[in-house]
């Protein structure tokens, strides 16, 4: 999984791949996330950055996460009264936008290997 630079961080572009998932329905609610270290390896990133990518997320209320047992899909939380429409679509196009610079990534890197 390539991860966008411009979705910030690295914590926070992994927490945005893991939303487009959610969003696109690819992770439902109960759904568990991948252990820390399979998602760490899959992003190519410290399993740090993972951890701290599963705790953002739980801040926003997309996972939670029970100990000795891993992460789960919540689900989606309600936007706030503060939070206007266009930015929820500017969060949505940027969650599309590191998905799609995942994919091509995946394409190059297949590509190259061939």
């Amino acid at each position: 999984m390539q991860l966008s630079p411009s979705a910030g961080h690295p914590y926070q572009a992994l927490a945005a791949a893991v939303i487009a998932k959610i969003q696109a329905g690819e992770l439902k609610p109960d759904d568990k996330l991948p252990p820390v270290r399979e998602l760490a390896a899959t992003a190519s990133v410290t399993i740090a950055t993972a951890q701290r990518a599963i705790a953002l997320l739980g801040e926003q209320g997309y996972v939670t996460t029970i100990p000795g047992r891993g992460s789960f899909v919540c689900e989606r939380p309600e936007t706030s009264d503060d939070e206007s429409p266009l930015q929820e679509q500017l969060q949505q196009i940027r969650v599309e936008l590191a998905d799609l610079q995942s994919r091509f990534a995946a394409l190059e890197r297949d590509r190259r290997n061939s």
